[in-house]
């Protein structure tokens, strides 16, 4: 099921593409985490091939905009690193679809913070999250700039893993949790930006197995980042993503965005 569905993002985000253009927009700094626009993007890398679809929506308001993305996580990555799983469930191979994630995200253009919504679920595990955060942008100082985030959620799952056939027994909830992440960007020059974002992630309450262990250096994770800005609407990224504890096994990826 998974392998089928993998093969129907493939075939359904380019038509989805087609229909992203025939809307103009007023082209928007891709550099800016607050920046909100009609996109399509793709990544090649250690867990496979990733998509991303964003599309804006009308809020009827000068100020405010809004939009909504659609991303499919870890295709066709059986060849690459951890047989192309995610590097927390490397022993779960598999050519078809690991994640799948839909984020809404409204910014305020008056004050310079967004809400994000975002549920991520991993078909690898049957589990995922669901949380809400706020991102405000700080001054800018120099080259640097600094956008820090406060969420909170919940991690589900079907609770297979608990019962005694492997079955789904409906939707449990093993632990609440709370993150900060400080998203830093740094404009080397007009068209090359970097960034460079640490997330420290804390289990606030539910089974001890989470709460003793999601906290220290267990819950802190980072993210680098380097960007080049080819056209005014086209970007490629390169990514790093990896562990406190495990600095050097990350992942890389290659990231191709488009903005219609």
């Amino acid at each position: 099921m998974k392998f089928k569905l993998s093969y129907l993002a493939v075939i359904t985000l380019p038509l989805l593409a087609q229909s992203a253009i025939a809307e103009e927009k007023e082209v928007q700094d891709m550099s800016d985490p607050l920046a909100v626009y009609t996109q399509v993007g793709g990544s090649y890398g250690t867990n496979g091939i990733n998509f991303k679809l964003g599309k804006t929506l009308d809020t009827g308001s000068l100020t405010e905009m809004s939009m909504v993305l659609f991303e499919v996580k870890s295709m066709l990555g059986e060849h690459t690193k951890d047989d192309g799983s995610s590097a927390m469930n490397p022993d779960m191979a598999n050519d078809g679809i690991s994640e799948l994630r839909f984020r809404k995200f409204d910014v305020d253009m008056t004050n310079g913070r967004g809400i994000s919504m975002d549920v991520i679920h991993n078909f690898d595990t049957n589990s995922g999250t669901a949380s809400i955060g706020m991102i405000q942008a700080l001054p800018k100082v120099g080259f640097w700039q600094a956008f820090p985030i406060i969420a909170a959620g919940v991690q589900y799952n079907d609770g297979s893993y608990r019962s005694a056939d492997g079955d789904s027994t409906g939707l449990n909830s093993d632990f609440a949790f709370a993150s900060f992440t400080l998203y830093n960007k740094f404009q080397l020059t007009d068209t090359i930006w970097a960034n460079y974002n640490p997330v420290y992630t804390q289990a606030i309450f539910g089974e001890q197995v989470y709460t003793d262990n999601l906290k220290g250096s267990d819950g802190l994770t980072h993210e680098f980042v380097l960007s080049w800005q080819m056209t005014p609407t086209q970007n490629f990224r390169l990514w790093y993503n990896t562990t406190q504890n495990n600095f050097e096994d990350g992942d890389f990826r290659l990231e191709y965005n488009q903005q219609f």
